[in-house]
Order: structure tokens, then C-alpha cells, then sequence
């Protein structure tokens, strides 16, 4: 990122190696510029792509794939790795060890003048919820500045006026600037400051890792009567807000799933689709979800209420 311009650079905090560069790849104006050393000496580059595991960067002259490598970024160590492919223009490269993307980033904004300082686009997966009214669909991120995200979404309209909720995050206002295919472009109505997106980008960045191929977790509500749910809702502790997933549901206890652990004893609310929500004590936690008391029971006609709600959904 050089000081006075955003970075055309992609910071990602995916763990994905780099791959060839798709057919619509621009041109390097605006990359963040780079040494690459190899075997046949040093030469400039360009950074296209930087994440945990690996980069794509805009080089010229010959390379070799698969040969000892270092990346020398401004400001920091050399990144020690190899290449991985070449294809005239772009190459891939992979690292040795795991690399702090966001300590990059941070390099960066420590070198721009404070009035200058604005976030490189990060890309992550994140679920995030897109509220339409009473509607609520829960998607996941492609991207993210501090004037918008990028979403897969199939449902969404350029032109509408939709409300954003993060986990960790207060909710934001936005507008549909774009739809193509499976994907779509969000702009948000009040642009986020860096000194709010770089802390919540590095707490995503710390947190653990979700655990894949895990079975199923035994339900936490195990009361026959409940409603069994795949609702999306919305649980708050303190100020900070979490997307969640309902999955249970009964007048006096509810279990969901979301990204952050609540200890037993916890006072929550949580938001329900159609119906609003109550405060919650937490009973207990396992596997990502949780089971909670409703200090105030629910009333029949809002569990009616849900039950058409799954039917209908």
C-alpha cells in the first residue's frame, strides 16, 4: 500500500494457496511492489494476492515453478518460500510457513500519513445476515473495505436498500451497487472507519478455526415437543450483537449455534425471526451451540407464529 492511494493489493485472511489467475485479471497499476528473489536473481514484482499460505504476484522475465523463493515486502522480513506456477505474466507462490496478513496491512498503515490511512480489501468468509424488512437471509462474504462487502447471494436486486449484521459488529445500512451471477456488491450507507475494521478483521483473524467433518452434535434441548428449527436470528451480549442459526425451540428454552461461546450463567437476548425475542440466561454450551432460558416464557401465538414461519420458508 503506498501512502496517498488505496492498495489495488488483496489482503485475504482465507487459508487458500494461490491460484492461476482468472481470465479477467486487470493490469498491475495500484499493486503493492515487491522483490521476488530466486536462483536467477532479483527482479520487481507486483503483489496481486497475499494470504496465509501463499501470494500471486505480477512479475516479468522467465520463471522457474517449483524453485526456492523470497518475497521482500516493505517494512518487514522476507517471506520464505517457492514457486509454484508460472504462466508468462503471474506467478504463484507458496510459503514456508503460515504468514500474519493483517501484520502486513498494519506495516502499511503505520507508513501512510494519518489522514491517508484507508484498508486494502480483505478477503474472508464470514457469515453474515442480510435483513429486507422481516426478511432475513443469511449469506457468506467474499470480501470486505471500508466502503462495502461482497456476498454470495442469489436473491438480492442492485438498487435495494438492505441492513447488514456481523458478528462483533454493530449492524450497517446499505445499498445493492451490483449483481452478477451468484455474486453481489454492497455498498454501505456510512463508509466504516479503518480504526473499527482492522480490530474486528484481527479478532476474526484470532479466533479459532471451525472444525470440519465433525458429526452432527447431540441436540442440547431435548424436550420431544420442541420445535425443531433452521431459523436465522440474532443473539446479543452486552452491546456486541452474533448471527446465530435457532435450531430448537420450546415456550421456556431455546438452543442455537453461533461463531462466539456464552458460559452458563450468561445473560443474553436473543432475537427471533417474526416474533422479536426475550432475554436469555444460558444453561449450557457445547460444539458451538447453545442452550438458553427464557426469562419470560413465550406465548403460544408466537410459537404458532414460527411454525408457519418453517413452513413456509
Amino acid at each position: 500500500m503506498n501512502p496517498g492511494r488505496a492498495s489495488a493489493t488483496i489482503f485475504s485472511l482465507t487459508h487458500d494457496l494461490p491460484a492461476p489467475r482468472p481470465p479477467d485479471a486487470g493490469g498491475a497499476d495500484g499493486l503493492d511492489a515487491a522483490l521476488l528473489s530466486t536462483g536467477d536473481g532479483t527482479r520487481d514484482c507486483g503483489i496481486r494476492w497475499i494470504g496465509r499460505a501463499g501470494a500471486r504476484l505480477h512479475v516479468t522475465g522467465e520463471l522457474a515453478e517449483q524453485v526456492p523463493a523470497q518475497l521482500q515486502v516493505p517494512g518487514g522480513e522476507p517471506l520464505i518460500g517457492r514457486t509454484l506456477w508460472f504462466d508468462g505474466i503471474e506467478a504463484g507462490l507458496a510459503f514456508d510457513a503460515p504468514v500474519d496478513v493483517l501484520g502486513l496491512v498494519a506495516r502499511n498503515l503505520a507508513r501512510a500519513s494519518a489522514e491517508r490511512r484507508r484498508l486494502p480489501r480483505i478477503e474472508l468468509r464470514q457469515t453474515i445476515g442480510i435483513h429486507r424488512g422481516s426478511d432475513v437471509e443469511h449469506v457468506r462474504t467474499r470480501d470486505i473495505s471500508q466502503g462495502g462487502i461482497g456476498v454470495d447471494a442469489r436473491t438480492l436486486v442492485a438498487g435495494e436498500a438492505v441492513q447488514l449484521t456481523f458478528d462483533g459488529l454493530r449492524p450497517l445500512d446499505g445499498i445493492v451497487r451490483w449483481v452478477a451471477g451468484e455474486a453481489a456488491g454492497i455498498a454501505f450507507a456510512d463508509e466504516l472507519g479503518w480504526q473499527i475494521l482492522f480490530p474486528w478483521l484481527r479478532g476474526i483473524q484470532q479466533s479459532p478455526m471451525p472444525a470440519h467433518g465433525a458429526t452432527e452434535p447431540d441436540a442440547l434441548l431435548q424436550d420431544k415437543l420442541a420445535l425443531r428449527l433452521d431459523l436465522p436470528g440474532r443473539v446479543r451480549e452486552g452491546a456486541r450483537w452474533w448471527n446465530c442459526r435457532i435450531h430448537a425451540l420450546t415456550a421456556h428454552q431455546v438452543e442455537f449455534e453461533a461463531r462466539q461461546s456464552f458460559a452458563p450463567g450468561a445473560g443474553l437476548w436473543v432475537a427471533l425471526p417474526e416474533i422479536g425475542g426475550g432475554p436469555v440466561r444460558v444453561l449450557a454450551e457445547r460444539h458451538g451451540r447453545t442452550l438458553g432460558a427464557f426469562r419470560m416464557p413465550l406465548r403460544e401465538a408466537d410459537l404458532r407464529m414460527l411454525t408457519a414461519s418453517r413452513r413456509t420458508g
